[in-house]
């Protein structure tokens, strides 16, 4: 992309003679100093040629436009030093005020590569390539952040801990966020932003085995009550190999909810490949008079996923529509549901709240408990979709329950589900039946006795050579009253 009149070229602010080892990527002098004084001096454009520039930290300001060359215009950390913690930054520290009348506002970054170098230098937790705080109507296009040590994208409320500040209208489309190696945190995290959009990304190469929950693709983690993220749309996205254990392509967490802060998140024409969970949540336990979470996830692709496809723990208000969970080649991995709703943790149970699944296949799922495995939900529509050469059981509900005696299981209508095994079938859908219990803490399915209340199964076309109730088992569905 060519330099227009109005841009100001950074090569204008560096040495003339690291030019050409900068365009050759052969320079290691320390562009920092000059490509900030462009930042600085620019009446809005800044252009980055083709090069590779090592770089401490630049901070951005309001009403600009920093752009390169595609990938070919590589901004690389200069070294491991914490002067190199965020490459590219709005406020840092505590830089901003909680009121967004007072956000840096208007910045458009497009066309740029972002090396974070975390195959030399390690994983850093609070090293980000990009760190947005406070920061309002921003836009990051065709930006492949690469070998980041800690995320990709920080869009938080501060570098500080405690530090209130609020991000509005973030929009993310076309970038890749590659880490390289599995040595890093996440691709994009969000810890406060109204309006979110995430748009034809590529997450990959993901995940951290040393760490836990809450690494992956796209990491919703807000840290106080007063955090926001609501109005999120993230659509036609890739996730891929983002496998290392407990990681996630989208994690959302809700716990910080008081109220209005945190609602509505639609996932849609994403696809999850190799991912060990496809999207997760964590939440604090709820019911169904509190505020809904509203999390849509539509015509969603999940392939070979290691564990759980969807994780619906306590989610409430979530509608699963037009997907397609499967495993190639049929009964591939470990073992894990497709979707599981609730969850039990640290004696506390998390019910799913009002959850929608129709109009979805299920096809080679080898489940733990069922393609759908029900630990805890209070309202479940569960119709129209397809189950095809299940290894073990379609829905599966857990019996007993749990010590804090919080575990709820009603409200479930399954309807005009229709459930086969293909004549090419692999040897382990033989065992494949419609519904089945099991044991929470071991997630084995059991011959056991469970009522659902309030709840009906009615006009499903279970075929002839599929168990309708796993053997031994017995499932009363009281009915609707």
């Amino acid at each position: 992309m060519p330099s227009s009149p109005q841009a100001t070229n950074v090569l204008d602010f560096l040495p003339a003679r690291e030019h050409a080892a900068i365009r050759a990527g052969r320079s290691a002098y320390d562009c920092s100093s000059g490509i900030q004084a462009a930042i600085e001096r620019a009446e809005g454009k800044v252009y980055v040629p083709a090069g590779i520039y090592p770089v401490k930290q630049l901070r951005l300001k309001s009403d600009l436009e920093l752009y390169g060359d595609g990938p070919a215009s590589e901004l690389r950390a200069h070294d491991d030093t914490l002067a190199c913690e965020f490459m590219l930054a709005t406020h840092v520290r505590d830089g901003g005020t909680p009121d967004v009348a007072d956000n840096m506002r208007n910045i458009h970054l497009h066309d740029l590569k972002l090396n974070g170098r975390v195959a030399e230098f390690g994983y850093q937790q609070f090293f980000y390539l990009l760190a947005v705080n406070a920061t309002s109507d921003m836009t990051v296009e065709r930006v492949t952040f690469e070998g980041f040590r800690g995320d990709g994208m920080y869009v938080g409320s501060g570098t500080l801990r405690g530090t209130e500040r609020h991000n509005q209208r973030i929009v993310v489309r076309d970038c890749v966020f590659d880490g390289a190696v599995k040595d890093n945190r996440n691709g994009l995290s969000v810890i406060d932003c109204d309006r979110l959009t995430v748009a034809r990304c590529v997450f990959r190469n993901i995940g951290n085995a040393k760490l836990s929950h809450s690494v992956g693709g796209i990491d919703f983690e807000p840290d106080h009550d007063w955090s926001v993220y609501r109005d999120v749309a993230i659509s036609h996205c890739k996730f891929i190999d983002i496998d290392t254990v407990n990681t996630a392509g989208i994690t959302f967490f809700n716990g910080h909810q008081t109220g209005d802060n945190i609602h509505d998140w639609v996932v849609s024409d994403c696809e999850f490949t190799n991912c060990y969970w496809g999207i997760d949540s964590a939440t604090k336990p709820k019911t169904a008079a509190d505020v809904a979470d509203n999390l849509a996830v539509l015509n969603c692709r999940f392939l070979n996923s290691v564990r759980v496809d969807i994780a619906v723990n306590g989610l409430s208000g979530t509608q699963i529509s037009g997907c397609t969970f499967q495993r190639s080649p049929p009964g591939a991995g470990p073992g894990g549901d497709a979707i599981r709703l609730g969850s039990f943790t640290y004696r506390t149970s998390e019910n799913a709240i009002d959850t929608v699944i129709t109009g979805n296949s299920f096809i080679g799922i080898r489940p733990q408990m069922g393609a759908i495995g029900v630990l805890g939900a209070d309202g479940v529509v569960c119709a129209g979709n397809l189950f095809l050469d299940i290894h073990g059981s379609c829905i599966d509900f857990a019996e007993g329950n749990a010590p804090d005696h919080s575990r709820r299981m009603g409200a479930v209508i399954i309807s005009g589900n229709r459930i086969r095994r293909s004549a090419h079938a692999a040897p382990g859908a033989a065992a494949m039946s419609f519904l089945s219990t099991s044991d929470p803490t071991t997630m084995r399915i059991t011959r056991g006795h469970v009522v659902v209340e309030r709840s009906a199964e009615y006009a499903n076309d279970v075929a002839d050579a599929i168990t309708r109730v796993a053997d031994g088992a017995a499932i009363e569905l009281t009915g609707i009253r």
